[in-house]
């Protein structure tokens, strides 16, 4: 367009050209930003910062304002789940058990636009050019409403069990994070009944159905790793604010830290017996073990909230939430009031 129309020399076109990878969408449609198509998505977010926070807050403060608003949107999220429990098989569009396998693991939003890309795949065609390999979907021509250009996507699958990979050209998934109509078309043709788990991300679950993250300890050499740098972490922590309160005691734990680190240098270069490492394996497999389940017992005697009983009708629409300043404000407010009323009290009693 540039050389078409002679735009060369315009400064606002070469600026545009310049930085196109970070506003066109297609330098970017492998990354992951989920159902955002225009600026308009964030206005409300935007909005709510802007009244909440000022430029002369602290960083402090649009935390605990950010804090807040994700502490509103779970209980929302949580609120509808709790509400769409009764109406479970009535939603299923087709009836498919992968529609009731996202049904109960999508939370109600992220259900809903699942729901609108499974019933766009009965407006899709299909090809399988490679049997259980390579796909391609198009729309059908025969549609009310007409694409300007019928574009074929190639779907790229491998169904073996355990494996179960499927990509789009489209990348929707890896900016959404939900599968798209192209994927869910060759779900439906090739009849599979189950959407993987690595394809439902953890974000988009129900809150009380969000995977438990692996134990650290169990089967992998990083975790152990892990855990063994976060227990030496701990003890020199503690060691170093002991040396940090005295120059003398600083010099002597500096000059102790260089001779464990040449000694640690010799005993990792140095080659031990096969014995020995099971030894040593062993002893941190039990510590490692010993160390996770005093965690997971900590956890589980943490005693929750006790279940309380539905309300009957329809709940109470929420209440504004006030900005920090403005609850200080209050606070501020009824104070002086409450100064002011004992102040007319003493002069009626005749008090000084």
């Amino acid at each position: 367009m540039i050389e078409d129309k002679k735009l060369e020399n315009n400064k606002y076109f070469t600026r545009m050209w310049e930085t196109r990878e970070r506003f066109i969408p297609v330098y970017y449609k492998h990354d992951f930003f989920p159902f955002i198509q225009t600026t308009s998505r964030s206005e409300a977010v935007n909005a709510r910062f802007k009244e909440n926070v000022g430029p002369t807050y602290s960083i402090h403060s649009f935390f605990s304002e950010y804090q807040r608003m994700i502490e509103t949107i779970d209980r929302a999220e949580n609120l509808e789940d709790h509400y769409s429990v009764q109406k479970r098989q009535k939603d299923l569009m087709f009836g498919y058990t992968f529609e009731i396998q996202a049904e109960e693991l999508y939370n109600r939003n992220i259900y809903k636009k699942f729901q609108l890309q499974l019933k766009a795949t009965s407006t899709l065609a299909y090809k399988e050019i490679q049997e259980d390999k390579v796909f391609q979907v198009w729309q059908r021509s025969n549609q009310v409403q007409k694409l300007e250009r019928i574009r074929k996507y190639t779907v790229l699958t491998d169904l073996r069990e355990g494996v179960e990979e499927m990509s789009c050209i489209c990348t929707k998934f890896n900016k959404d994070g939900v599968l798209y109509s192209h994927i869910l078309k060759v779900m439906i043709e090739k009849e599979i009944s189950r959407i993987p788990d690595k394809y439902i991300i953890d974000r988009w679950r129900k809150r009380d159905l969000r995977m438990v993250k692996q134990r650290i300890g169990e089967n992998t050499a990083d975790a152990r790793s892990l855990l063994r740098f976060n227990m030496l972490s701990r003890q020199s922590t503690i060691i170093n604010s002991k040396a940090s309160k005295r120059e003398e005691a600083t010099k002597y734990l500096m000059a102790e830290m260089n001779r464990i680190d040449l000694h640690l240098e010799t005993i990792l270069m140095s080659e031990t017996t096969e014995n020995t490492q099971e030894e040593v394996h062993s002893i941190e497999v039990e510590q490692i073990r010993g160390e996770a389940n005093a965690t997971v017992n900590n956890a589980d005697n943490n005693i929750g909230d006790p279940e309380t009983t539905t309300k009957r009708g329809r709940p109470a629409l929420p209440k504004r939430m006030k900005p920090l300043i403005e609850q200080e404000r209050e606070k501020m407010k009824e104070k002086a009031n409450k100064k002011k009323k004992k102040v007319t009290a003493n002069k009626s009693t005749g008090k000084e």
